[in-house]
């Protein structure tokens, strides 16, 4: 049985539940919610404290008035007891007339030891029997509140009578009404006092995490300098002081990756900077295009210039090449003096590798063309690159020592790719057969060949041909991304590059 309410009682709350969810708004901010909560623990507290108190209060007041009514009625009785046993008829009746006018009493009534009413003045409840109402009984005349009380007339051990004495009941209700009007008066008072605080002490708990969602938004808007002020020693202080920490490691962290990718491609130094405590020495063998960029007569071009000269004209042409192996998803591996290392694939396989490289040197080339015009019309010096490229098999990874290290690709393909770009001319960009021929490659490729070298280190000399263009779609692109960049030269000056040779 018990089991079976219990189910009904749950059934009845999902019920109850079901048909407020609609009522309730979908987003109810903290500050409201412990706001009503407190509204309604204090409403929920004053109702009940003035339930006790106005009950204790009503229970006192009718002890009261019993104790006076049988005292009253006791005191009757003694003042009775010699005319009843005299047969006085006179005295008992102004006796219990003038008890009965009394403005303090609603009723009188003597009875003789056979129950029989003898003389009665003013209320008397109906068929009022002393021995079976009992001492007290309570009774309403119409819509008053009536309590009679009965105390027995004795005569040395006998009981010569009874007398009855009616109080009205009226002051009691009176005061009881009066006691409810100002309880429940003191409770909404107080009540919209609690709520005003309630929610006012609400507002002021729940302002951090409204300031917590704030820095959150900043956070993820990539505002990582944005802080919070911890005035609190509670659960919110702490959890203030952890987002604090939070962000400033972010920061951090975000400075080391931003310095850290200025040194190594960016993929790669985030890369490190996810599994910054797996960095260790070693490689993997992958499959990529490496490409060297370097500059025809550096060496008795830089004889003749100043040294800050020098870096001027480097971060020029390498603020170029950064932005050509962007466009065509590469990685600068490292600047060595002046020339540049360029992969693809590597550390993020790219299917289109190679002919990503080709087209990165048609543009490297064709910047170089439009920043050499630019600089001329300037009066500054001007510089020449010459290009090698190759694909295959090599060895990426972090190479070095334990106190030392750095990522970069090595392998007989690398060292190719170098002897190719130093046998170059100038403005040529110069691959291996074994390129030209790949299938993927040959329908958007346009070359010629180059002639026959002995490389060094290699047996059979490496016919080699010379790159002249890609596909035109591809072309078309370039040169939008071309003008783009040069547009960006004339109007905006180029941001600092770190010095060459500084890898």
């Amino acid at each position: 049985m018990s089991q079976r309410w219990r189910n009904n009682l749950r059934n009845l709350g999902r019920r109850l539940l079901d048909s407020l969810r609609p009522l309730l708004p979908d987003y109810l901010p903290v500050a409201w919610k412990l706001g009503l909560t407190f509204s309604v623990l204090v409403l929920l507290g004053m109702t009940l404290l003035g339930s006790v108190i106005l009950s204790t209060q009503l229970a006192d007041m009718q002890a009261q008035s019993d104790r006076l009514g049988q005292t009253i009625a006791k005191q009757l009785a003694d003042t009775a007891r010699e005319p009843l046993l005299a047969n006085d008829e006179f005295n008992l009746k102004v006796l219990i007339h003038n008890l009965g006018e009394s403005e303090n009493l609603a009723g009188a009534a003597l009875f003789n030891r056979d129950l029989r009413p003898l003389e009665q003045a003013g209320l008397l409840p109906p068929e009022a029997v002393p021995t079976i109402s009992g001492p007290v009984r309570h009774w309403y005349h119409g819509d008053a509140p009536m309590t009679t009380y009965f105390a027995p007339i004795s005569a040395e051990e006998h009981t010569a009578g009874y007398v009855a004495v009616t109080l009205s009941g009226e002051p009691i209700a009176t005061a009881q009404a009066h006691a409810q009007r100002t309880m429940v008066t003191a409770t909404v008072v107080m009540g919209l006092v609690a709520i005003i605080l309630a929610f006012i002490i609400s507002r002021r708990l729940a302002q951090p995490l409204h300031d917590l969602i704030a820095a959150t938004s900043a956070m993820r808007a990539g505002d990582l300098n944005y802080r919070l002020q911890n005035t609190s020693n509670d659960e919110i202080g702490q959890l203030i002081t952890a987002y604090n920490a939070m962000a400033r490691g972010l920061l951090e962290k975000n400075q080391v990756e931003r310095v850290l990718s200025r040194f190594v491609s960016p993929r790669v130094a985030q890369q490190m900077m996810a599994d910054i405590g797996e960095v260790q020495l070693g490689g993997r063998e992958v499959v990529g295009s490496v490409l060297f960029a370097d500059i025809v007569g550096f060496t008795r071009l830089s004889e003749r210039m100043a040294p800050d000269a020098v870096a001027e004209l480097l971060n020029c042409y390498f603020n170029a090449i950064c932005r050509a192996t962007d466009f065509y998803r590469g990685t600068i591996d490292k600047y060595m003096g002046d020339c540049a290392m360029l992969v693809f694939g590597v550390p993020e396989a790219d299917s289109e590798h190679l002919y990503h490289a080709l087209c990165c040197a048609v543009m490297i080339q064709r910047l170089v063309e439009r920043l050499n015009e630019r600089r001329r019309a300037q009066g500054l010096v001007t510089v020449e690159f010459r290009i090698g490229i190759n694909a295959g098999a090599m060895l990426a990874g972090n190479l070095g020592s334990q106190d030392r290290m750095q990522y970069t690709v090595v392998g007989d393909v690398v060292n190719l790719a170098s002897r190719l770009s130093n046998m170059a001319g100038a403005g040529e960009i110069i691959i291996p057969e074994a390129l030209v021929r790949d299938p993927n490659i040959a329908s958007r490729l346009r070359s010629s060949v180059a002639g026959t070298m002995r490389v060094r280190g290699k047996t059979d000399p490496v016919l080699t041909y010379r790159v002249e263009g890609v596909h035109a779609h591809s072309e078309t692109l370039m040169e939008q991304r071309i003008a783009h960049f040069i547009c960006q030269e004339d109007t905006v000056a180029p941001p600092p590059v770190v010095r060459a040779g500084s890898s």
